[in-house]
């Protein structure tokens, strides 16, 4: 599991790569009932509140509290297998999201799902591929959008 301390207090923009391993219907908030299938799920995100990446990513690899965003619900369903982020002032999660969306496989499992205020025009801020998916684009597409700067830290032990 990643050590939370390992990760910074700062402001920054991440990726947590989820795996679904068998379908399921799931109550997502305001957006209504979605079946996820089985696949490698991108949840783009950004964290500029107090603790920045520590605060934010950690409350997600726990899983705990009140579900308050919509990746808590999917978090319930899927298991976090690694995550990607990268320290910056500047919220990069649209343009993660958008680049992702456009690559082979890829598909938007829940329209609108972690973008409800979006102002981008991003379907969704979930990017999902199929469980065999190649994923060299994928990490084609971190380093390109990394510039050195994107950390990279498994979440299981």
């Amino acid at each position: 599991m990643i050590s939370l301390p390992d990760l910074p207090v700062s402001p920054g923009t991440y990726a947590l790569h989820l795996l679904v391993s068998r379908a399921r219907l799931i109550g997502i908030g305001r957006l209504g009932q979605y079946r996820v299938p089985i696949g490698d799920y991108f949840y783009l995100g950004s964290a500029r509140g107090a603790g920045g990446l520590r605060a934010r990513v950690g409350r997600h690899l726990r899983g705990d509290g009140a579900l308050h965003w919509h990746i808590d619900t999917l978090r319930a369903a899927a298991e976090v297998r690694e995550v990607f982020y990268t320290v910056t002032d500047i919220p990069l999660e649209c343009l993660w999201s958008q680049t992702l969306a456009q690559l082979p496989e890829a598909f938007i499992p829940v329209p609108h799902f972690g973008a409800s205020d979006c102002r981008s025009g991003c379907g969704a801020h979930l990017v999902a591929f199929p469980r065999r998916a190649d994923f060299a684009a994928t990490l084609r597409f971190y380093r390109h959008f990394s510039s050195g700067q994107l950390s990279s830290s498994p979440a299981w032990g």
